[in-house]
């Protein structure tokens, strides 16, 4: 599977415009160096989101939750990915930072949370990379940060995936779209790598906008509802339980998660 992405920088403001008046040598330069400023600042940001919760990994110095996020825009994606995964399976009184699995219940959970504190450290080495990009498609690819509940009283989200999903969103808010424009997309090339929250061999879901005719369902704050008015089968066939599991289930990151674990045991 090969998709093909673009841009780093969202498109906004006067993206694509042509400007008029003298075009020599100092325009030039200072369009130049323009560029180079707002590639910086957009590093920056996106570096500060993929890391804003690395506290949850309760390595030491990690900065707590409002000084990791201090963009008014970032905290808005945050809240939002949040908002659209801590809907599901609450658990008052946990206190652990381990992952619990849906589709393997029986699974040895002490052994889980050995594993999640002893590759705290590891995991916390993974969010040094200083590229942003770089940093995003190591998040992609971990299975380790898919072992860290974004939230302990929700224990079935993933802090994998609450990442990415805030990513998407961001990328998305600061080119101007809201939630109500965006439409979750499979095999669909992306403006950017930042619009992607999940790829296996097969497939690769992006959150983009104004996709109506090609997206597989429009952006549900339940992920039920999404996965409910998808246009075709992405997943079915002999694995059509587990596509009638993913209807049962609204929080985002949880089905995210789910759908990684069950990728990884099939044959």
């Amino acid at each position: 599977m090969k998709i093909t992405t673009f841009n780093r920088l969202p498109c906004v403001g006067s993206c694509g415009k042509r400007s008029s008046g003298n075009s020599g040598s100092g325009n030039l330069s200072s369009m130049t160096g323009i560029k180079m400023v707002r590639e910086m600042e957009f590093e920056a940001e996106m570096l500060a989101i993929l890391r804003h919760d690395l506290h949850k990994i309760r390595t030491i110095g990690a900065l707590k939750h409002k000084a990791a996020l201090q963009d008014k825009l970032a905290r808005r994606a945050d809240g939002t990915a949040a908002w659209m995964s801590r809907n599901f399976l609450r658990e008052v009184f946990r206190k652990q930072l381990y992952r619990k699995s849906l589709i393997y219940p029986m699974r040895n959970f002490t052994n889980t949370r050995t594993l999640a504190n002893l590759h705290r450290v590891e995991a916390a080495s993974l969010f040094q990379e200083a590229d942003s990009l770089k940093l995003h498609t190591a998040i992609l690819r971990s299975k380790l940060l898919n072992l860290y509940a974004e939230a302990r009283r929700f224990p079935y989200t993933s802090l994998k995936y609450h990442i990415l999903l805030t990513c998407a969103l961001y990328y998305n808010f600061k080119s101007g779209f809201g939630l109500k424009d965006l439409y979750l997309c499979e095999n669909h090339p992306s403006e950017s790598p930042f619009q992607v929250i999940y790829r296996d061999a097969t497939r690769e879901w992006a959150i983009l906008p104004h996709r109506q005719s090609e997206g597989l369902s429009k952006l549900y704050p339940k992920f039920y509802t999404t996965w409910e008015c998808r246009k075709y089968q992405s997943i079915g066939g002999e694995h059509q339980t587990f596509a009638e599991l993913l209807c049962t289930i609204g929080s985002w990151t949880a089905a995210l998660a789910t759908l990684e674990e069950f990728v990884a045991f099939l044959p």
